[in-house]
C-alpha cells in the first residue's frame, strides 16, 4: 500500500510537471512573439483543469495586444470564475486593459463585474477598489447621485482641515520638521514660501472620488502641504491607517510617525499600510504630502481593521479637538497581501512566468519601478525582443520619465515585432508623420484585419481622408462612426463640424448638446459653450459653465473660464464674484489676485486694484505682467522707460565699413544689456544686438543666433531682422528660441532685441547674479550694460580686468547704473591661451550675500535626495556582498566602481537641467544621469554605508580659472568627495575609463564650492589624495638594417590610464592592433605591429589603477644611410614637437599647458641593442632643463654591448604668464631638439 501511494505520488508531480513545462512552453512562445502559437497552445491548456486558471490569465493579457479590451475581459471573466483564489490576481490585473473601461462604449458588464465583487468575500480593498470603479462609471455618465453613492462606501477619511505651502524644492522639505505638528489648534499660524503668513483652513468643495486633492486648493508644485482630522472612535482600538498618496507622504496618529515614503509615487488605494492605535475619544491624524518631481499631489485615507474592512462607529471632524499623545503604542508598516501572495508563489515555483508577470504589475501599479525592474531584468534577458516584456518596460519608463528608453524600446518592437498591432500602429504614426499616406493607408489596413473596423481604425480613416482633402469619404466614415459610437466624444465633435461646417445643418450643436447632457466631459462642454456663443446664444453658454461649476464645485479652472466669459462680456461683477469664490477654495493662487486687479481697473476701482496686484505680487514676486500693470495703474513709467534707447537707424547710417576693420570679419555695432532688478524679488532684461556683415566667413557666423536662455527663465523676441544696404528692412525666421537671418548679404546689418523673464525659485527667488562682456573675440563700436535696481536692493559688482566706472542716477524708486565702453578692437587669439574667461574684461554682478549662502542653498537643494531607499540599500547589499571586511576606502572604491560601471553618463548643461539633481533611486533605476546626479548618487550610496561624504560644484577650467569673483551658481559640472579619517577623496563620476580618485590635467586646479555646512569660499581643486598623471616606458629596439624591431612595455596610472582605456578598450585585439598602426602611422608611415597585449585594460575587471600595455612593433626605414653611416633618431612615445607651440610677439596671454602635457611625469627608457661590429659615431648629447614651469633631462649610458637612453619630463606648474612665454617657448624649442637629436651608427 506504501509502495502505491509513492508511485501515485511520483504520477501526479509528473503529470504536475508536464502540466508546468507545456504552460511554461506556450509562456515562451509568447514572450518570443509568436503569439499564434501561444494562443493556440493556452487555448488546448484551457481544456485541463490543472492548466486552465493560468491559460485563461495568459490569453486575457495577450488579448490586449491584438484583440478587443472585451475579449480580454471575458478570459479574465473565465479565470475569475474558476479560481478559488482569485483576489491577488485581481489586484495585479486591476488597471490592465481587461478590467478597464471606455466611455465610448457601453460598459455594463464591467459595472456587473464590480457589483459582484462587493458580494465576495475578499479583502475591504478590493470592494473600495470595486466602489471607486462604480463611482468611476455613474460619474461619466453625469449620474452624481449614484456615484457619490458608490464613492461614499470606499471609506475614505473625509473632513480634512489645511495647512501650505512650506518650499519642497529637490525634496527638500520631505525631513524637516515643522510647527504644523505641535499646532493643531484652529488659530495656529506658521510661515512657509517666500515668507508668507498662513494658518489651519477648511476646504469648501472636495472631488467626487474621495481623493484630496491639493492642486485645487494650494500651488502643490515644490510644496510640502499638510492636513489634519480628528477621528471620534467609540472605544479603544487597534486598527490599520491605509493610504494611497501621489507625492511623498508621513502619517502620524496622535503625534505618532506611522507612515513615512520619502519617494514620490502615483499609486493607487491602500498602497501604505501600517498599525494604529485609536483612542475612545477623539484622535487627530496629520498627513505630510510633498511634490517636487510626481506632478500631483494628493491622498486618500481609509482606517480599517486587518481585512480592509471600514471601522464601525466612527465618526471625523475638521474642528480641532482634544487628544491624547501615543507614546507606547509600537506602529509597524505591513506589506500588501498580495504582494507576499506572488512572492511565496514565485519561492515556490521559480519556473512560473504567470506569478512574475503579474507580481511586476503589481508593483508599476504602486508606482515601485525598482522592484518591477528587478523582475522584469531577468525575463527580458532571456527574452530580449518580447514585445509584452518591451510593453511592461515602456510604462516603467513612462513613470520614471525616461521618454529615451521608451522610445528606444518603441523602435525596438517595430524591428522585432514589425507585424504586432504595436509596432504597426507606430509604423503607421511614422508614416503619417512623414506625409505618406499610401503606405500609412496599406499598415492601417493590416490593423484592420487585426482589429475589426473599430473606432480607432475609422478614427485613422477619418485622419487619412482628412489627409487626402477628400470631404464626400470624411463625411461617410464620421457618418459610419456616429453610428457605432456615439458615445465618443471624438466621434461625436466630428460629427458635429460635419454637420455644422459642411451640411450647414442648423441643428448641428444638438449632437454637442446631448452628449454633454449625458457625459461628464469638461472639454466638450467648452465646446458646447462655444458653439452657443458663436450662434449669439450667450445666456446659454454661460449656462453651460454654470451647470458644470454645480455638477463640479471644486474645478477651480471652470470658474476661471466663466469669469472670463463674464470679462469679456464687461459683466465685471458677475466675474468678480467668481474669482472670490476661487480665493475661498484657493486662497494663495497670485493669478486670481491679478484678475482681481484688472476686474477692479476697468471698475475704476483704484484702490480695490492696487491692493489685488500688490497682493498677487507678494504671492509671486515675479509675476512681471502684474508688476507692469500694477505700475500702470499708479501711474508710474514702464521700467524700461528708464533707458536711453539706441538709435539703430543711426547706427546703422554710420557703420564701418571693411577698410575700417580690415582684420575682422563682422562689426558689433552695438551690444547692450538693460536690466531691471525689483525689490522683492524678479528681474527682465533686454537684450540689444547689432552687427554688420564685413564678410562671407562673417556671414556664415551672423546666419542664425539662438537665444541663450534656461529653463527657469522665458524669453520673447521683440525684434529679428536683416536691415539691407538700401536700408529695407527683411523679417528673419523663428525656430524656437533660434533666429535664423534669411537673404543676408556681405554688407548687411542684423538686428536683434529679445527680452528675458527671471523666474527663480525658493532662497534664490529673491536674488540676482549676472556677467557681462566688455571685450570678446569681436570688435565693437558701442557695447553697454545698463542696471535700473530697486534703491533698497543690496549688490555688488566688480570687473575682471580693467574697472570702468559707472554712471549713476536716481530714478524714481531705482538706482540707474550704466557701463559702457566704445570702439574696442576684437581680442586676438593666441596658442596654448588660457579660456576666454580669463583674459576677457567681464563685469560681475550678485546679490547674493556670500559663497556660505550658495553651499546652504545647494546643500540644502542635495542633501535631501541624498537619503536613502530601498534601491539604495539594496544595490549597498549586492555590491558589499560577500566582499569580507572591507575598509571605508575598499568600499567608495566599490561604490565608484558601481556607478561608472552601470550608470550611462548623459552631458546636459548644468543649469539647463534646472539645477536639481535627480532622485538616486531614479538614477538607479533609469541607469542614466549626468554630472550632479551621478554625483548626489554617490553621496547617497556613502551615506547608506556609513561613510562621510559630499558634493563639489565645479567651474570647468575650459570656462576659466579666475571667473567666480562674486557669489552665483553659474557652474556647469559637479563632483563628489568622500571623507575618510579626515581625509579627503575627491571622484569625477562621469567617466567609465577614470581610475578611481584621478583627473586630467586639464581638470586641476578648477574653481569648486564644497557643499557642506561650513563652506565659506571658493577652493581650487587639486586633490592631495589623488593618483598622478604618469607614463612609463620601458622600450627595447634592435636596428635591423633600415628598420627598428621594438618591444616595448609601458605603464600609465591616472587619467592617463583613461585615454588608453577609451581608445582600445571596446575593441577586439585585431582593431586594437589595427588602431595602434594608424596612430604610429602619424609619425612613422611605414610601420608593422605583430603583438598588442593590456592589463587592466577594462575598468569592469581591472584588478589595479595602473594600466599594462606590452606591444611588439617595427619601423621600418627609421635609419637612413648616409656616407656609410645608419642615421636615425630615437622614436620617443612622447617626444616634443614645435607645432605644439607657436609664440609670436607681442604675447598678451599666458600658456596653459595643460593643453599640451597630458602627463604630469613621463619617464622613458630605451635600452638599444647595436647591430654587431658597430657602434654609435657620436654619444648622445645630455641635457637638463629645468624652469619653474617643466624639468626635463635626456642621458645615455653604455650597460655592455647596450645603450640606455633616459627620458624624464615633470610638469611643476600648468600656466605660464604671458611675460614669461617667449622664454618657455625657447626651453621648449630646446627639448624639441634634443628629442630630435640625429643619432648615427657605423
Amino acid at each position: 500500500m506504501k509502495n502505491y501511494a509513492t508511485l501515485l505520488l511520483l504520477i501526479l508531480l509528473s503529470l504536475g510537471l508536464k502540466a508546468q513545462n507545456s504552460v511554461n512552453t506556450a509562456w515562451e512562445s509568447f514572450f518570443k512573439n509568436d503569439r499564434k502559437t501561444a494562443r493556440a497552445s493556452f487555448i488546448e491548456l484551457a481544456k485541463n483543469p490543472e492548466t486552465a486558471k493560468e491559460s485563461y490569465l495568459a490569453l486575457s493579457l495577450m488579448s490586449e495586444f491584438d484583440q478587443s479590451g472585451d475579449q480580454s475581459f471575458e478570459y479574465f471573466k473565465k479565470f475569475f470564475d474558476l479560481s478559488d483564489n482569485p483576489e491577488p490576481y485581481l489586484l495585479a490585473m486591476w488597471r490592465s486593459y481587461a478590467l478597464s473601461y471606455s466611455s465610448s462604449v457601453e460598459s455594463q458588464k464591467h459595472l456587473d463585474f464590480y457589483n459582484a465583487l462587493l458580494k465576495k468575500k475578499f479583502d475591504g480593498t478590493v470592494y473600495a477598489l470595486a466602489n471607486s470603479s462604480i463611482g468611476g462609471y455613474y460619474e461619466a455618465k453625469k449620474k452624481y447621485d449614484l456615484a457619490d453613492k458608490a464613492y461614499a462606501q470606499i471609506g475614505s477619511l473625509d473632513n480634512w482641515l489645511i495647512t501650505g505651502e512650506f518650499e519642497n524644492i529637490s525634496t527638500s522639505g520631505f525631513d524637516k520638521t515643522y510647527d504644523v505638528l505641535n499646532k493643531p489648534e484652529a488659530d495656529a499660524t506658521f510661515v512657509g514660501k517666500k515668507s508668507q503668513k498662513f494658518g489651519w483652513r477648511k476646504v469648501p468643495f472636495t472631488k467626487h472620488s474621495k481623493w484630496f486633492d491639493f492642486e485645487y486648493y494650494s500651488n502643490y508644485s515644490n510644496s510640502v502641504i499638510f492636513a489634519q482630522n480628528f477621528v471620534k472612535a467609540p472605544a479603544d482600538v487597534t486598527a490599520q491607517l491605509r493610504i494611497g498618496v501621489s507625492g511623498s507622504v508621513k502619517v502620524w496618529v496622535n503625534d505618532q510617525l506611522v507612515i513615512t515614503q520619502a519617494d514620490e509615487r502615483n499609486n493607487d488605494l491602500d498602497s501604505y499600510i501600517s498599525t494604529i492605535k485609536l483612542n475612545a475619544g477623539y484622535n487627530r491624524v496629520l498627513v505630510q504630502i510633498g511634490e517636487s518631481y510626481a506632478n500631483r499631489s494628493n491622498f486618500l485615507v481609509r482606517l480599517t481593521d486587518e481585512n480592509g474592512k471600514i471601522l464601525d462607529g466612527i465618526t471625523s471632524t475638521n474642528d480641532p479637538q482634544v487628544y491624547t499623545k501615543e507614546t507606547a503604542f509600537k506602529p509597524a508598516n505591513e506589506k500588501l497581501p498580495s504582494i507576499t501572495f506572488f512572492e511565496n508563489q514565485i519561492a515556490k515555483n521559480p519556473e512560473s512566468y504567470l506569478n512574475k508577470i503579474l507580481l511586476a504589475k503589481l508593483y508599476l501599479r504602486n508606482d515601485n519601478a525598482f522592484e518591477a525592474r528587478k523582475i522584469l531584468e531577468k525575463l527580458k534577458d532571456k527574452f530580449p525582443e518580447s514585445t509584452l516584456l518591451n510593453n511592461l518596460y515602456i510604462e516603467l519608463f513612462d513613470k520614471e520619465q525616461n521618454r529615451t528608453g521608451a522610445e528606444t524600446l518603441q523602435e525596438t518592437i517595430k524591428t522585432a515585432d514589425p507585424e504586432s498591432p504595436y509596432a504597426l500602429s507606430l509604423i503607421y504614426n511614422d508614416f503619417i508623420n512623414q506625409q505618406d499616406f499610401n503606405n500609412a493607408e496599406l499598415v492601417m489596413k493590416k490593423l484592420e484585419a487585426i482589429y475589426g473596423e473599430n473606432e480607432n481604425i475609422l478614427g485613422k480613416k477619418i485622419q487619412l481622408a482628412g489627409k487626402r482633402n477628400n470631404q464626400e469619404d470624411i463625411i461617410a466614415l464620421v457618418d459610419k462612426a456616429f453610428v457605432q459610437f456615439p458615445n465618443s466624444s471624438s466621434v461625436v465633435w466630428l460629427k458635429y463640424l460635419c454637420e455644422k461646417e459642411i451640411r450647414k445643418n442648423s441643428s448641428a450643436i444638438n449632437y454637442l448638446k446631448k452628449y454633454v447632457e449625458e457625459h461628464d466631459s469638461y472639454e466638450m462642454s467648452k465646446y458646447l459653450a462655444k458653439a452657443y456663443f458663436d450662434k449669439n446664444q450667450v445666456q446659454e453658454g454661460l449656462a453651460v459653465y454654470q451647470k458644470e461649476i454645480a455638477n463640479d464645485p471644486i474645478s477651480v479652472g471652470i470658474y476661471v473660464d466663466l469669469a472670463n466669459q463674464y470679462y469679456a462680456l464687461q459683466q465685471y461683477d458677475k466675474a468678480e464674484k467668481l474669482y472670490l469664490q476661487c480665493l475661498e477654495i484657493a486662497p494663495n493662487y497670485s493669478t486670481y489676485f491679478e484678475s482681481l486687479g484688472k476686474i477692479y481697473e476697468m471698475e475704476k476701482q483704484k484702490d480695490k486694484s492696487i491692493k489685488a496686484y500688490q497682493r498677487s505680487l507678494q504671492l509671486r514676486p515675479n509675476n512681471y505682467s502684474a508688476i507692469q500693470a500694477l505700475r500702470k495703474i499708479e501711474d508710474k513709467k514702464d521700467v524700461f522707460d528708464y533707458f536711453e534707447q539706441a538709435d539703430v537707424k543711426a547706427l546703422v547710417a554710420k557703420a564701418p565699413k571693411l577698410a575700417d576693420y580690415p582684420d575682422d570679419h563682422m562689426v558689433i555695432l552695438n551690444e547692450e544689456v538693460q536690466k531691471v532688478v525689483y525689490e522683492n524679488g524678479g528681474s527682465e532684461e533686454k537684450h540689444f544686438y547689432v552687427s554688420k556683415v564685413l564678410t562671407q566667413k562673417g556671414l556664415e557666423s551672423l546666419k542664425d543666433y539662438n537665444i541663450p536662455y534656461y529653463s527657469s527663465q522665458d524669453y520673447n523676441i521683440e525684434i529679428a531682422e536683416v536691415i539691407k544696404a538700401n536700408s529695407t528692412k527683411v523679417p528673419a525666421e523663428q525656430n524656437g528660441s533660434q533666429v535664423i537671418f534669411t537673404n543676408l548679404e556681405v554688407g548687411d546689418v542684423i538686428n536683434l532685441r529679445y527680452k528675458i523673464q527671471n523666474f527663480n525659485d525658493g532662497s534664490l527667488a529673491t536674488h540676482f547674479w549676472d556677467s557681462f562682456y566688455f571685450t570678446h573675440g569681436v570688435s565693437y563700436v558701442n557695447t553697454k550694460f545698463s542696471l535700473l535696481v530697486h534703491r533698497d536692493k543690496q549688490f555688488k559688482y566688480k570687473f575682471s580686468q580693467k574697472a570702468i566706472e559707472p554712471i549713476k542716477t536716481q530714478q524714481d524708486e531705482f538706482d540707474l547704473y550704466v557701463w559702457k565702453a566704445d570702439n574696442q578692437k576684437a581680442l586676438i587669439y593666441e596658442d596654448k591661451m588660457p579660456p576666454m574667461d580669463d583674459v576677457t574684461n567681464i563685469l560681475y554682478l550678485s546679490s547674493i550675500p556670500n559663497w556660505e549662502f550658495v553651499a546652504d542653498w545647494y546643500n540644502n537643494i542635495a542633501t535631501a535626495k541624498a537619503r536613502s531607499s530601498y534601491e539604495i540599500q539594496t544595490v549597498i547589499n549586492d555590491i558589499f556582498k560577500d566582499k569580507g571586511n572591507l575598509d571605508e576606502l575598499a568600499k567608495i572604491k566599490l561604490i565608484y566602481k558601481y556607478i561608472t560601471s552601470n550608470i550611462s553618463y548623459s552631458s546636459v548643461s548644468f543649469r539647463q537641467s534646472g539645477i536639481v539633481p535627480q532622485n538616486p533611486a531614479t538614477v538607479i533605476n533609469t541607469r542614466i544621469g549626468d554630472c550632479k546626479d551621478v554625483s548626489t548618487l554617490f553621496v547617497t550610496m556613502c551615506k547608506e554605508a556609513g561613510i562621510n561624504a559630499e558634493l563639489a560644484l565645479v567651474k570647468t577650467r575650459d570656462n576659466g580659472q579666475n571667473t567666480m569673483l562674486l557669489p552665483n551658481i553659474d557652474f556647469n559640472h559637479c563632483i563628489a568627495k568622500a571623507i575618510i579619517n579626515g581625509k579627503s577623496y575627491y571622484v569625477e563620476l562621469t567617466s567609465n575609463t577614470l581610475p578611481f580618485g584621478t583627473f586630467y590635467n586639464g581638470s586641476l586646479n578648477e574653481q569648486i564650492l564644497e557643499i557642506n555646512n561650513k563652506t565659506n569660499a571658493i577652493t581650487t581643486l587639486n586633490p592631495t589624495q589623488r593618483p598622478k598623471n604618469v607614463l612609463n616606458y620601458t622600450t627595447s629596439i634592435i636596428l635591423k638594417g633600415n628598420d627598428m624591431q621594438i618591444k616595448e612595455t609601458n605603464f600609465s596610472t591616472g587619467a592617463v590610464a583613461s585615454n588608453t582605456r577609451s581608445e582600445y578598450n571596446d575593441l577586439s585585439n585585431k582593431d586594437q592592433i589595427k588602431k595602434l598602426k594608424e596612430n604610429l602611422a602619424t609619425v612613422f608611415p611605414e610601420n608593422d605591429v605583430y603583438v598588442l597585449k593590456f592589463t587592466n585594460l577594462s575598468p569592469i575587471t581591472a584588478t589595479s589603477d595602473t594600466l599594462k600595455a606590452y606591444t611588439e612593433y617595427a619601423l621600418m626605414k627609421t635609419c637612413k644611410p648616409v656616407a656609410g653611416m645608419s642615421v636615425f633618431a630615437l622614436p620617443w612615445s612622447m617626444s616634443a614637437s614645435a607645432n605644439q607651440l607657436q609664440v609670436t610677439q607681442p604675447r598678451l596671454f599666458g600658456i596653459d599647458l595643460t593643453q599640451m602635457f597630458l602627463t604630469e611625469n613621463c619617464i622613458e627608457e630605451i635600452t638599444m641593442q647595436l647591430p654587431e661590429g658597430k657602434k654609435l659615431v657620436e654619444a648622445l648629447k645630455p641635457i637638463n632643463i629645468s624652469n619653474d614651469y617643466v624639468d626635463y633631462s635626456l642621458t645615455s649610458k653604455m650597460v655592455g654591448t647596450k645603450i640606455v637612453f633616459t627620458r624624464k619630463m615633470t610638469l611643476k606648474k600648468d600656466y605660464v604668464p604671458a611675460d614669461k612665454a617667449q622664454d618657455f617657448k625657447d626651453a621648449y624649442i630646446k627639448v624639441v631638439d634634443a628629442d630630435e637629436q640625429q643619432l648615427a651608427v657605423k
